[in-house]
C-alpha cells in the first residue's frame, strides 16, 4: 500500500491478549467506527490499546472508590531515647495509574478521532479559512 492511501474499511477483530471486559469496550468502540463508516482492521490494535486503558480506567477507580485516594504510613523513630511515631499521608499508588491512563486514554480517544472536537469535524466537514469570514484577521 502506498503512503496516504485510503485504509481498506472492514470489520475489525479484537486482539487476542484483550481480556472479556477489554474486548466488551472493543466491540463498542469497533461498532461506533463501523457506524460512522471508520472502520479498519488496521485499526484494531490501536482500538485494542484503548480498550485495555479504558478497562484499566474502571478498574483503577473502583479500587479508589472502596480504598480511598490516600493511605497512611507510620514511621518510628527513637528522638532523644523515646520512640516517636511520625504519620505520613499519602496518595495510593493507584491514583498515579489512574491519571496516566486517563491521559492516555484521552490521546488515543483523539487520535481515533473519538472526542467531541473531532466528531465536530467529521459532522460538519474540515472548515477552511475561505469558508471562515474571519479568516484575515
Amino acid at each position: 500500500m502506498a503512503v496516504n492511501d485510503d485504509v481498506p474499511l472492514g470489520p475489525m477483530i479484537a486482539p487476542l491478549h484483550l481480556s472479556e471486559t477489554e474486548r466488551n469496550y472493543f466491540a463498542a468502540l469497533a461498532t461506533i467506527l463501523e457506524e460512522q463508516k471508520r472502520a479498519s482492521p488496521h485499526y484494531a490494535d490501536h482500538v485494542g490499546l484503548l480498550a485495555l486503558r479504558l478497562a484499566q480506567i474502571a478498574r483503577f477507580q473502583a479500587v479508589l472508590e472502596m480504598t480511598g485516594d490516600t493511605f497512611t504510613s507510620q514511621t518510628v523513630k527513637k528522638i532523644d531515647g523515646k520512640e516517636v511515631v511520625f504519620e505520613m499521608v499519602r496518595a495510593r499508588p493507584e491514583v498515579a495509574m489512574l491519571s496516566e491512563a486517563l491521559r492516555h486514554a484521552q490521546s488515543l480517544l483523539g487520535e481515533l478521532m473519538l472526542n467531541p472536537s473531532a466528531a465536530l469535524k467529521l459532522a460538519s466537514g474540515h472548515k477552511t479559512q475561505a469558508d471562515n469570514e474571519f479568516g484575515d484577521f
